[in-house]
């Protein structure tokens, strides 16, 4: 769906233009990958029809080649765009994660750059987004917020549950030595509300 609309329901600015901007690069990325390998398959299909064995087998070798080396280009390529979909998007609260599920693993390294900014728009759907995505490699940027006192109790809980989705010999590690310092009551309250809110989803 690279549809404007889909994110567009009360666009402000250059909101709409930014969105036209990145869908459209979206839309290309994945157009010609999926041209390129549907060409490729029929091709290799027509092959194995003709016997032509060898030749489907080189084919055969160039598509997962090409799938696999090229597409993580494509998804690579992809993920910048739908951050600045993400960015840019204007719709109601519980679809503000649809980019990064559709950017999947390759938007991680955008994210975790962006969540320790206080102003960061969407930030707690960012941080969920990356437990979601189970970007693990987010684990010090989501313990430093966790471990500051200044962020937000809402914040600090988001990076725990996401923590702990994580579920990593490291993240358990980080969760058991947080909760054992946990003496104050904003740092206890962090743990109430983490673990609250994973039992309730």
């Amino acid at each position: 769906m690279t549809g404007i609309d889909n994110y567009a329901w009360n666009p402000k600015g250059k909101q709409t233009l930014m969105l036209d901007i990145a869908l459209t690069s979206i839309f290309y990325y994945k157009s010609s990958f999926w041209l390129v390998v549907s060409n490729f398959s029929v091709y290799s299909f027509r092959s194995i029809l003709q016997k032509r064995y060898k030749v489907t087998f080189v084919i055969s070798l160039l598509i997962t080649i090409f799938y696999f080396v090229v597409g993580n280009i494509i998804d690579e390529k992809c993920a910048f765009n739908y951050y600045i979909v993400f960015h840019n998007q204007s719709v109601m609260e519980e679809y503000t994660q649809e980019p990064i599920l559709k950017a999947g693993y390759q938007i991680g390294p955008i994210l975790t750059r962006n969540i320790i900014d206080k102003e960061m728009k969407f930030r707690r759907e960012a941080i969920g987004g990356l437990e979601k995505i189970k970007y693990q490699p987010a684990t010090p940027w989501l313990t430093k917020i966790l471990y500051d006192k200044s962020e937000i109790i809402v914040i600090r809980t988001d990076a725990y549950q996401a923590l702990t989705t994580f579920d990593t010999e490291e993240t358990q590690k980080i969760l058991i030595d947080f909760k054992n310092q946990a003496t104050d009551s904003l740092d206890k309250k962090v743990v109430e509300l983490g673990e609250y809110f994973l039992k309730h989803r």
